[in-house]
């Protein structure tokens, strides 16, 4: 019914280009993310298994309508097998290794790009550096701009510039070595020999890729419907990662230590873990309620990787790259030993704690709110290692300006742990004056035009312009509570239209606009219920009559959203529009210590990509009219 085996990946990615494996047509189409394509290369690249595929003969029972891999050629014959789980990691080994074209990716925000993928020779033969950080996504014209899309950074548009720059065209990986044979010539040429790294490359890298081998789990055409529906079913459920803290447990145990205890708590005795302390026993911090182990045991490798940099700099005089690197890659987090543990583990505790009243005060009180989880692990590591010295008024500024220049700026949605071990020693060193502001404040910008994207809450950036405004002091249409008020009170808000969707529809304003953070606010299920489906005047003229409301009164309440009454009370979506969009961001560059971009060009070009659903929290029943 079934064998296993290893097939090589070059013979994998031939049989897709010619048609001999296909998908079964029921498989949904689904980009990758950018850093999900480069961590696929990097394992392969480092040999490590990426997972089992599993494919169905052809001619059997079970007979499905084939369709070839995204960015493989349409050959027009039937396939001898499908791809019944593997999808995913092959379509985008095809794309950045075999094709031709440009891959279809995501970057950090979310948006479709299209990309090549490049190995930077010198950093993949580097021992201090991360096989992932060698490899580089470029936009489709192969030129990677920096500065809003005006100072070019790296040039690859031509063969002559890719050997320049020492930079190998990952789609060349499987097509021979002909472009190492001419990035020697190349440089022979220039009267400079790269022989020997030529052959160290080839050696340590290429051969690794083309020899590399999948296991397969291959079904013969004998099996069944219900064999095929529940094999499918028992494979196809996403590759769950090893679980760090259960190995970093079972290690732990050796030394007589019971991580599981210290995290979760002794339930023979009945007492309180780490987890149970830091998310509040009588009285429950819900930012923490999704807190992983994880996330823990991360805040305490940064430190421990952060003292062994900082020892080994003060007894040897070593400096820069020769210094052991500040990590919490799983890998650096899998040799955290047993002691360092120990040795962290109440301050991290207690830094978590902290990042939690740190949240409040910027009116982040629930754990779907938060925009980037790992922000939490950076504060928690700073809180830990400086104690009170971060929570004075000028160190709390100083937080802030990071906090929403990572938020608003969209930083951390990719590269998470690169992100947390570099920017906890730089906060450190900011707000302790001995070093310039981090990173990500310095890289962090908000194109305006960024705003009109913003439309569901799972966009980080979504989630913090509404904590802005909950800060700012927006009030509910109804009640004239602050939502911050309702929602420490946990009373029925949620996130609801301004210009109702109804009316929106009525009046032929697409779903891309009215869909806009710029058209939603924070409001009670009453103050909703009050809005209907009808046209902002009539909605507050009904407020004023039903709740015995003074016109001046609501204004000044419709104002602390950073609406202009005066344009709600016309109907003028257009000005309205206007208006809000120039005060939210204001809004965002007053919290980020930085302007507001208001006219650019990207420094790629992005691909509109389907909306998600709207969330399914906020109601369109008192929306229908």
């Amino acid at each position: 019914m079934f064998d296993t085996t290893k097939e090589d990946l070059k013979d994998l990615l031939r049989s897709i280009n010619e048609g001999k494996l296909q998908l079964p047509d029921f498989q949904r189409d689904w980009v990758w993310s950018d850093a999900d394509i480069r961590s696929l290369l990097a394992s392969i690249g480092r040999g490590f298994p990426v997972g089992a595929l599993l494919t169905l003969q052809t001619g059997g029972e079970v007979s499905f309508k084939p369709r070839v891999l995204e960015g493989a050629p349409d050959q027009g014959v039937l396939p001898e097998e499908y791809l019944l789980d593997g999808q995913q990691r092959l379509t985008s080994l095809y794309q950045a290794t075999f094709g031709k074209a440009a891959v279809l990716t995501k970057n950090a925000k979310g948006e479709g790009v299209r990309r090549f993928y490049y190995l930077d020779i010198k950093k993949a033969l580097d021992d201090y550096q991360t096989f992932e950080d060698a490899i580089v996504g470029v936009p489709e014209d192969r030129i990677f701009r920096t500065n809003f899309g005006k100072k070019v950074a790296l040039d690859l548009s031509s063969p002559d510039q890719e050997y320049e720059k020492h930079m190998f065209p990952m789609n060349s990986l499987f097509h021979g070595p002909e472009w190492i044979y001419n990035w020697r010539r190349h440089w022979e040429g220039r009267g400079d020999d790269v022989a020997t790294l030529a052959m160290k490359f080839q050696e340590l890298v290429f051969d690794r890729f083309t020899r590399y081998k999948m296991p397969v789990i291959k079904l013969d055409k004998s099996n069944g419907r219900e064999a095929v529906c529940v094999i499918f079913e028992k494979v196809n459920v996403g590759g769950k990662k090893l679980d760090a803290f259960e190995l970093l447990t079972a290690i732990f145990a050796a030394s007589k230590f019971d991580l599981r205890h210290d995290w979760l708590g002794d339930p023979k005795n009945g007492q309180p873990g780490r987890l149970e302390r830091i998310r509040g026993i009588s009285n429950p911090r819900h930012v923490f309620k999704e807190l992983a182990s994880l996330d823990f045991l991360q805040a305490c490798t940064v430190l421990h990787t952060r003292d062994r940099r900082i020892e080994a700099q003060q007894t040897t005089g070593k400096q820069g790259r020769d210094l052991p690197a500040i990590s919490c890659s799983r890998a650096s987090l899998l040799q955290l030993p047993v002691e360092a543990y120990k040795r962290y583990a109440d301050a991290i505790e207690a830094g978590f704690i902290e990042a939690g009243r740190f949240l409040n005060n910027q009116k982040i009180f629930w754990q779907t709110d938060v925009p980037y989880p790992p922000q939490l692990v950076v504060l928690a590591a700073v809180f830990a290692v400086m104690g009170r010295k971060a929570e004075t008024a000028a160190a709390v500024d100083k937080l802030e300006q990071w906090f929403w220049c990572g938020v608003l700026g969209e930083v951390f949605g990719s590269s998470s742990e690169t992100k947390i071990a570099r920017d906890v020693p730089e906060l450190v060193d900011w707000i302790a004056g001995t070093g310039p502001q981090p990173e990500t404040i310095q890289s962090a910008y908000l194109q305006i035009e960024r705003l009109d994207k913003l439309r569901t809450r799972q966009s980080a950036a979504y989630k913090g312009m509404h904590a802005l405004l909950m800060k700012s002091g927006s009030r509910d249409f109804v009640t004239g509570k602050t939502a911050e008020l309702m929602t420490v009170y946990q009373d029925n808000i949620d996130i609801h239209h301004i210009f109702p969707k109804k009316w929106c529809i009525d009046n032929g304003i697409e779903p891309a606009v009215y869909n806009s953070i710029i058209n939603k606010t924070a409001l009670s299920a009453r103050s909703n219920r009050m809005i209907g489906g009808v046209a902002p005047s009539a909605y507050l003229g009904r407020i004023e009559k039903d709740e015995s409301a003074e016109p001046e009164q609501l204004d000044n309440i419709i104002e602390t959203h950073d609406i202009s009454a005066e344009t709600l009370r016309a109907d003028d979506f257009e000005k309205f529009w206007s208006e809000r969009r120039k005060k939210l961001a204001g809004l965002a560059a007053k919290a980020m210590g930085k302007d507001v971009i208001l006219d650019s060009e990207p420094e790629e070009p992005t691909i509109e990509m389907a909306d998600e659903l709207e969330d399914v929290m906020e109601s369109e029943l008192h929306e229908a009219g």
